[in-house]
Parts: structure tokens; C-alpha cells; sequence
């Protein structure tokens, strides 16, 4: 049966129809209160029918015109407008005072019988956000404050994984901690650590310098106080001679007194030997005088000057017939003793009755194999010790660095015996990281040295060398730090002494006290090779400083799919290589070809990095958001150097290949 039927059979059977056409009575009465409501204030219906003509329950409630309206439509008919007989032509009648064919009043239908979904688009309430809330974050619950007008996004942390929560812009991120608690280490030392942004921040190391140079400054982890420990051992100058030095707190190296070296014995000459440590006592038989030829003078080192008889001398080729008296040394009963002297002061002359001759030989007083140069005023045409009173002191002599002529040779301190350990390559301080230590650290000062390697990175002042041994497959990372004063460390590291440079960092570059070099692992064989890292200071003066050396297992080049990554958060200067076994990431400004590698650095909060390319065969480029996908995550592609700001989390930095060049060298900078 058409619609427009039904509302005929309505008019008469009211009470039925009620069900039929809407079952819900209790929306009928809100809609029948609504129309009451209207009559009472004069004002017209929604379709624009007459004021009531009659109490509004004289109408049968199943009336309801609009119900009439959508069947004529569900019809299909498009002339029905035109149809004296339509559904349209009846509530036409209706709106305009008349009636249908069954004479039904157009004033007594109920306007609140209208359903909602014909009521015009000015009576249906809308939401005051005016727009949709969505905004795009998955974890975020999105709504409409309608008092206040505006969306509301709730952060909703159960929708996201194991540590992490829900961010209102960059949905589910990682969280290392939620308050400083989170963050504290065993130790105070290292400072306080803090959170934020839900990422672990360090806090700033205490530094220990009492001013004490010869103290062992720590730092005690429980209380994090600082204190000292006074170390002789540094105090030490290495020469026993001038007597043992001490270490005090408070004033430092306090020299220590000079062995004496006397053993009471009138033909020892006594004197304090620093290569043994220890005074030693040399007879010096020259300081014996016989009383005569017949008697031989002797020194013990216990007794003193002895008295011997020459066996045969009295009775011999040397004298005859006589007997020797020791205190005399003259042949008593008779005979003739033999005149052997050659009249030269530089000898000693003696009869030898074995030998039945006279022998002069030269004098050495100081008994150190060499004949004096002197004698009393005499000069010795046979002498070659420049000094007979020091047995130390004669050709062939080891020189030393005292301002003495040691090896007689008329020259002093010759062979830089007085160059002092660091100076230079050839005398570079040796470090070594091959046992079981993985760290070590060395205190030094730049101050007062020559200026002997020129740092790219502007160490134009004076500086240290040192001589580390590592295996030859490790990553190696050396850091210097000022001490105070006016040092400002720069760390050059170098393949050979008086080689090219690898790397260099500094404050001259990056503006920055700290200086740091990554010297990557960059060969499969661990046998040890030696690399020299150069302090040098950009300031003529220099300064004191503390260099750390680490060794630590090698991190090989790898792309986002690696699990490790080379961290360069702390900055600092990277000595690598690009590997053909990477290539498949490309930066907006080149970088498509075979050879790269990634680098991480983990932003704690908004920042801006100094990223410098020192090598020219690479490009480098910079992403954030995700490591590996569109170029739309990079924050900048350079060739040379660029200032970048990037946001809180992880940063990638790529150094890919310019050119089809395969694995190579690089060398980068990264300044916080």
C-alpha cells in the first residue's frame, strides 16, 4: 500500500496506526509537548501550516505528515507534485487549509510530530569546535570541550608499548625515565644526573685540583667531595744525590737532604753514584806515599794507606845487598838501590826486579782507567781524563744532563740528554693499552714546551707528545681536558711520529674546553701499533691538562638496520671509513653511490650541532624522526660544514659516498 494511503487509514484508525507508524510513544510526547508548546506562542510550525485550530489532542497522533512525505518520495515518481491523487497533493492541502480527499484539517496536525531528519539544518544543534578534533596522533584520545569551544587531545599511555608513552605530538616515543631518580648512577662523582624530556641528561663531573702538584686528587663517589692524597713518588727528580724528596699536602715537593758520603778512609775517593743509588768508595793509590823505593804503598778501603817490601828489591836487579825497611823504605846493609825515574810528573815509576827493569807508567789517580790530563800544574801529553779526582768522569763516559763535560769530549749535555720525555716523537711519553687496562689517564702541562707540530685545528702553541700502543683492530677515543690556568687543549692524533695528521679537535674549531678524537678500529689484525696523539695548546702560554685515553671493542661501520651504531653525542672529532658493503640511503644534495656509514647522536633537548665534513670525497646528511625511509626526515645535506637544530630523541648523521669511490677515509666534526 502507498505511504500516502497510510495516512488516510491513520485518520480513522488512530490508535493502531500509532504503532505502526512510530512505536517509540514516549518520542510522540516529547514531540506533542514540543507542538503544544508552539500553539501557545503563536509562532508558525516548520512546515508551515495554519495556527492551531483545535486542542492538539482532538488529533489523531498517527498523523504524522512528514512520515507521508518520505513514502512519496521512496515512490520514485517525479510528476508526483503535478498528481491531484499524489501524497504531495494531499499535504499540499493540508499546508494550505484545505483538506485531503477524507477532509483531514490541516490545523490539526501536530508541527512536533515532524521527525528530526526534516527539521531544516538551522534547528540541528552542532558542535562549537567547528571543525573535526582528530589530530592525527594515534594514542591521543580526541574530543570536544563544548563549553569552552575547543578540541581536547588526552594523552592516552596504554595504547603504547613497553617504555613508552604517549606524546601530544609525536605519538608513542621511548622514555628512559620520569624523574631524576630514574637517573642517578653509583657515583656523585660524575655529578647529578637529571631527566628530561624523559631522557636520562648527565650531570657535570666534579673536578679535583687541590693546586698541589705532587697530591693524587679524587673524587669520593658516595659523598661526591673532593680529596687528596699526597704521592712522594711524584716528587721524585730521579737523582739520589740530591737526597729523597717528599710530597707535602699542602706545600707541595719538599727536597730532601744529600746522602754524606765519608768513610772516614784518607785514600778512598768517596762520592754518591746516581746510576746505582748509593755512595761508592774508590781507593786511589796515589794517595799513598812510599817512604822509599824498596817499599810499595797500597790503599785498603777499610785500613787505609798500607806498606809493602818489593820482593827482592834490596838483593835484586832493583838493589843489592841490602834488606828493606818499611818505615824508611831504604835497603839497609849496604848495597845500591836502582834511580828508575824518567823525571815526567805524569808518571809513577817503579824497578821491576821480575823484569829486571824500570817501568813508568802514567798516573790515574782517580782509578778509572784513564791517565790524568794534569798533574799539579803539569800538563800530561799522555792524559786523556779531563778530570783525575771523579771516576765518573772520563772518555767513554755516559753524558749527562748536569752542565758537566762527562765524557770528555769538550762539549756538555750533547745528544739531548737534557730533553725532557714528550718534547718530541723521539722522546714521546709511551703509553700502552694493550694488557688489561682499558683507560688510562695522564696529567701534563703544554706551558714552557717548544712548539713542535702545527694541529689543523689550531694548535699553533706548544705542545706533548704520546707514544700509545693499542691493538690494531680497536676503536681508540682520546680526550683532553684544561686544568685551569690558560690551557685550552687541542688533540691531534698522527700514524707516525713526525706523520700526517688523521684528526684533530679543539676549541679553536668548535668552541669547546674539551677535546675529543674518535680514531675508529680500522683493520682486522690485532697486532699492536702505535699511534702518537699531540697536546697542543692554540695559546702561546699553555696550560696544565688531564688527558683520558680508552680503548674499547670496535663498532663497525653500519646503516639504520645496524643494532649498534658509533655514538657521537658528546661531540667531538670521528676518524672513519665509509664500507661498499652499505649504500642504500641517499641525501637530497648526492650520496647514491656504494659506501657510507651512520652515525648517532641522541639530542637531550631542542639544540643546535656543528657538523663539519673535513674530507671532500663524501656528502653528509641529516635526519630525524626515522633513520631510514623518505628523504622528508632529513634536516639538512652538505658537503662542507652546516649549523643544525634538531629536536629531542635521536639524530642519524649519514657520511655517504659523493662518488662511486667505494670505501675511504672520512673524517667529521660534531659540536654540540
Amino acid at each position: 500500500m502507498p505511504k500516502a494511503s497510510w495516512i488516510l487509514v491513520c485518520g480513522a484508525l488512530a490508535s493502531a496506526c500509532s504503532a505502526l507508524v512510530d512505536p517509540d510513544t514516549s518520542r510522540l510526547d516529547r514531540r506533542d509537548a514540543a507542538a503544544d508548546s508552539g500553539a501557545d506562542s503563536g509562532a508558525p510550525s516548520d512546515l508551515g501550516v495554519v495556527p492551531d485550530l483545535g486542542p492538539s489532542e482532538d488529533v489523531p497522533v498517527a498523523l504524522d505528515v512528514p512520515v507521508a512525505l518520505d513514502v512519496a518520495e521512496d515512490a520514485g515518481s517525479t510528476d508526483l507534485g503535478d498528481d491531484a491523487g499524489s501524497a504531495d497533493a494531499e499535504v499540499d492541502d493540508v499546508a494550505d487549509g484545505g483538506s485531503t480527499g477524507d477532509d483531514v484539517p490541516a490545523a490539526d496536525v501536530p508541527a512536533a510530530d515532524v521527525p528530526a531528519a526534516d527539521v531544516p539544518a538551522a534547528d540541528v544543534p552542532t558542535s562549537r569546535c567547528g571543525r573535526s578534533c582528530d589530530d592525527g596522533v594515534e594514542c591521543t584520545v580526541d574530543s570536544c570541550d563544548e563549553d569552552a569551544g575547543a578540541c581536547v587531545h588526552r594523552a592516552d599511555d596504554s595504547v603504547c608499548g613497553a617504555r613508552q608513552v604517549c606524546h601530544p605530538t609525536m605519538d608513542c616515543v621511548r622514555v628512559d625515565c620520569t624523574t631524576d631518580a630514574n637517573c642517578q648512577d653509583d657515583t656523585l662523582c660524575n655529578g647529578r644526573e637529571r631527566c628530561e624530556a624523559n631522557r636520562c641528561v648527565p650531570g657535570t663531573a666534579v673536578r679535583c685540583d687541590d693546586g698541589v702538584e705532587c697530591t693524587i686528587d679524587r673524587c669520593e663517589p658516595a659523598t661526591g667531595m673532593c680529596a687528596s692524597t699526597a704521592d712522594t713518588a711524584r716528587c721524585d727528580d730521579g737523582r739520589f744525590c740530591n737526597g729523597a724528596e717528599t710530597c707535602d699536602a699542602t706545600r707541595g715537593c719538599v727536597a730532601g737532604a744529600a746522602p754524606t758520603c765519608n768513610d772516614g778512609v784518607a785514600c778512598t775517593t768517596d762520592r754518591c753514584d746516581d746510576a746505582t743509588r748509593r755512595c761508592v768508595y774508590t781507593p786511589n793509590p796515589s794517595a799513598c806515599t812510599a817512604p822509599g823505593p824498596c817499599v810499595t804503598a797500597t790503599c785498603d778501603p777499610m785500613m787505609g794507606c798500607r806498606n809493602a817490601p818489593i820482593a827482592g828489591y834490596c838483593d835484586s836487579y832493583c838493589a843489592t845487598g841490602a834488606s828493606c825497611s818499611l818505615s824508611t823504605g831504604q835497603c839497609a846493609g849496604g848495597g845500591t838501590p836502582r834511580n828508575c825515574s824518567d823525571s815526567d810528573p805524569c808518571t809513577a815509576d817503579l824497578c821491576d826486579p821480575a823484569a829486571r827493569m824500570c817501568r813508568s807508567t802514567a798516573i790515574d789517580a782517580d782509578g778509572d782507567g784513564s791517565a790524568a790530563a794534569r798533574v799539579g800544574g803539569a800538563v800530561c801529553a799522555r792524559g786523556t781524563d779531563c778530570n783525575d779526582a771523579d771516576p765518573a768522569i772520563h772518555p767513554g763516559a755516559m753524558e749527562r744532563c748536569n752542565a758537566v763535560d762527562d765524557d770528555c769530549d769538550g762539549m756538555t749535555d750533547e745528544g739531548g740528554v737534557c730533553i725532557v720525555p714528550g718534547e718530541d716523537c723521539a722522546h714521546a711519553i709511551p703509553v700502552d693499552l694493550t694488557g688489561a687496562t682499558t683507560t688510562l689517564s695522564r696529567t701534563g702541562s703544554t706551558a714552557g714546551r717548544t712548539s713542535d707540530f702545527g694541529s689543523s685545528c689550531g694548535g699553533a702553541g706548544p705542545d706533548l707528545v704520546y707514544a700509545v700502543t693499542i691493538p690494531g683492530d680497536v676503536d681508540l677515543l682520546a680526550e683532553a681536558s684544561p686544568m685551569g690556568g690558560d690551557g685550552d687543549p687541542v688533540v691531534s692524533v698522527r700514524d707516525a711520529c713526525g706523520g700526517a695528521e688523521l684528526g684533530c679537535n679543539g676549541d679553536a674549531t668548535q668552541r669547546a674546553r674539551d677535546a675529543r678524537v674518535f680514531l675508529r678500529g680500522r683493520g682486522s689484525s690485532t697486532a699492536p701499533r702505535v699511534v702518537y696523539v699531540v697536546v697542543d695548546d692554540p695559546g702561546a702560554r699553555g696550560g696544565p691538562f688531564t688527558l683520558r685515553l680508552t680503548r674499547s671493542a670496535p663498532i663497525a661501520p653500519g646503516n639504520c638496520g645496524a643494532r649498534v651504531l658509533f655514538d657521537v653525542t658528546a661531540g667531538g672529532t670521528v676518524i672513519g671509513r665509509t664500507t661498499t658493503g652499505l649504500g642504500s640511503h641517499s641525501g637530497t644534495c648526492g650520496g647514491g653511490f656504494l659506501g657510507e656509514d651512520v652515525l648517532l647522536f641522541n639530542a637531550a633537548t631542542r639544540m643546535a650541532i656543528n657538523v663539519l665534513l673535513v674530507t671532500s670525497n663524501q656528502v653528509t646528511y641529516v635526519r630525524q624522526r626515522q633513520c631510514a625511509g623518505l628523504q622528508t626526515n632529513q634536516l639538512a645535506c652538505f658537503t662542507n660544514s652546516q649549523r643544525v637544530t634538531v629536536d629531542p630523541g635521536p639524530v642519524w648523521i649519514m657520511v655517504d659516498a659523493s662518488r662511486d669511490s667505494g670505501e675511504g677515509q672520512y673524517i667529521l666534526r660534531v659540536q654540540p
